[in-house]
């Protein structure tokens, strides 16, 4: 019996979980069971029918089986996050842990769908390459660094000088007699101006499944793209646009102003931003705000959960978080305010509050705190409103 499973039937013998909602999520494991046994039969099939064949397809059709698979991943974090839901309010350790094991879950499956897509969109004579890419001459003149890398994951950290670090898997025929980084360097370096592309974009002719781990001086200006790898920023950066499908963003340090934040299944975390002063999107991942200089900040998320906590507010500060069923948490902020709306029409509403209240109909509170005519608006249809 996988990991897994033995988990699920584990939380329902110590009655964490009921058995309709163990039944749920043994359903979703079992669709990440069809689907591995079908992509090996195909493989299977296709291996039979050209045994002598070395061909690269094309990489989009080669991610759709890991694509489908991630949509299992995705599944069954809804299906945890629908479990949650229904958990008693006051359990909220027991959310927490549930929440864990949805994570959990969704990384799992994500580690097979990328083993598959890997199978599946590599060639025959793949090789491994792990390789440092020289300095491009007049790197040090350069403002703007604009990183696409549609098939692996971009890690991002300040340093006095650029490194690039080049990590994964390309096929032998791609490559040819040229050394590795004189590859990279020829096909995925392109400077104009004060600018420099690093990486493929989903229109680039090269297959390859690489990890990007890049060294940029303070104070330059970031532009990240990926589909389903995760983005990771640390640094004192402008960041321009960071997007990604179902890849995870993490960005602690840097000035985010102005910029477009989209992911749409991964978790979008912000930690110790200077300047706060943007719009975040996320259709079904959670938005995590830790530890930051909140200015104007709009953020909208379908299902995920919203959190902003441990953060430095003034009377300039204006905040929007919606969530159609999602939980919001608003805690332990550091200054007054102008304007905070908070909205989720079924997920909670919990709020450390240390000022007057004014609830209306028992679905709605204002609160004023921090200077005249400074505001905090909450509103949920059928979730409650807790403050502390």
């Amino acid at each position: 019996m996988s990991d897994s499973r033995t988990m699920i039937l584990q939380m329902l013998a110590e009655g964490k979980i009921t058995v309709e909602e163990s039944e749920r999520l043994l359903n979703a494991l079992n669709k990440e069971d069809v689907a591995r046994d079908k992509s090996r039969t195909n493989d299977k099939s296709s291996n039979s029918q050209s045994p002598n064949i070395n061909i690269f397809p094309n990489i989009l059709e080669a991610a759709k089986l890991g694509l489908n698979i991630r949509d299992i991943a995705q599944t069954i974090q809804q299906t945890v996050n629908q479990t949650i839901k229904q958990v008693e309010p006051g359990r909220k350790e027991l959310k927490e842990k549930m929440k864990e094991f949805g994570s959990w879950m969704e990384d799992a499956v994500e580690t097979i769908a990328a083993e598959l897509t890997n199978h599946s969109g590599l060639p025959v004579d793949c090789m491994s390459v792990d390789f440092i890419v020289p300095p491009p001459r007049g790197v040090e003149n350069i403002k703007t660094f604009i990183i696409e890398n549609i098939y692996g994951e971009i890690h991002i950290n300040e340093g006095p000088n650029f490194k690039l670090l080049v990590n994964g898997q390309v096929g032998k025929n791609i490559i040819g007699e040229m050394q590795s980084s004189e590859w990279f360097s020829n096909n995925a370096i392109r400077i104009s101006d004060d600018k420099m592309n690093i990486g493929f974009n989903d229109n680039a002719s090269i297959k390859a499944i690489i990890d990007l781990n890049i060294t940029l001086p303070a104070n330059s200006k970031l532009v990240c793209k990926t589909i389903n790898s995760a983005v990771r920023i640390k640094g004192d950066f402008d960041i321009e646009t960071v997007k990604t499908v179902s890849g995870n963003i993490r960005i602690d340090g840097s000035v985010v102003s102005n910029s477009d934040i989209e992911s749409v299944n991964g978790i979008i975390q912000f930690e110790n931003i200077k300047n706060l002063d943007t719009q975040i999107k996320s259709t079904s991942g959670d938005i995590l705000l830790r530890k930051c200089d909140l200015k104007k900040v709009k953020i909208n998320s379908v299902n995920g959960d919203i959190y902003i906590g441990e953060s430095n507010i003034s009377l300039q500060t204006e905040v929007s978080a919606i969530t159609t069923a999602g939980d919001i948490s608003v805690e332990k902020l550091d200054g007054p305010w102008k304007s905070i709306d908070v909205t989720s029409r079924k997920g909670e509403i919990i709020i450390d509050w240390k000022g007057d209240t004014t609830p209306v109909n028992g679905q709605k509170a204002y609160i004023k705190s921090g200077g005249e005519g400074a505001t905090l608006y909450a509103e949920s249809v059928s979730g409650n409103i807790k403050f502390h």
